[in-house]
C-alpha cells in the first residue's frame, strides 16, 4: 500500500465530515430557536408582571402618606406610565386608581390600583394586568 495515496483520500474525508457536522448543528439550532423565543417571551412577561406589581404597590404606598380626606387626589384613569411609574407617552403600563370612601364599611376608604401591561407582540393593552386593593382609615390620638 502506498502511503501518499492513503493521505490524499483521508484529507478529502475530513472536509465532508466537517460539512455534515455543520449541517447537524444548523438543524439543531433551527429546531430549538422557537423554544428559545418562547422562553424569552415568558421571562419578559414575568418581568412585566413584577414591574406592574411594584407600580401598584408604590401607588398604594403614596396613599399611606396622605391624610384620609386627600386620598381622592390619587384617583386617575388610564394613566400611561413607564417602568418607574412616571408619566410617559412611550410607557408600557397603564395605571388606573379608584378611590371609594366608606367601602367596605363606614370609616374606611378603599383604594384600588389596576396596572395594565402592554402586549408587546400584538401592541396595545389587551387584558393582562395586576390589581391591588388597600383600605385606609384615620386614627384619633387620645
Amino acid at each position: 500500500m502506498n502511503i501518499s495515496s492513503y493521505r490524499t483520500r483521508r484529507e478529502g474525508g475530513g472536509l465532508i465530515e466537517t460539512l455534515i457536522a455543520l449541517m447537524i448543528v444548523a438543524i439543531t439550532l433551527a429546531s430549538t430557536s422557537p423554544l428559545i423565543t418562547q422562553a424569552y417571551y415568558g421571562v419578559r412577561l414575568g418581568r412585566d408582571h413584577y414591574v406592574a406589581t411594584t407600580i401598584a404597590l408604590a401607588t398604594l404606598e403614596q396613599g399611606r402618606n396622605l391624610n384620609l380626606g386627600l386620598l381622592p387626589l390619587l384617583a386617575a384613569s388610564n394613566y400611561v406610565v413607564d417602568d418607574q411609574g412616571v408619566s410617559s407617552a412611550a410607557g408600557r403600563f397603564r395605571r388606573s386608581v379608584v378611590v371609594q370612601p366608606n367601602v367596605p364599611t363606614s370609616g374606611l376608604t378603599q383604594v384600588t390600583v389596576t396596572v395594565e401591561i402592554l402586549d408587546r407582540r400584538r401592541g396595545g393593552f389587551r387584558g393582562s394586568n395586576q390589581t391591588m386593593k388597600m383600605a385606609y382609615t384615620s386614627y384619633e390620638v387620645l
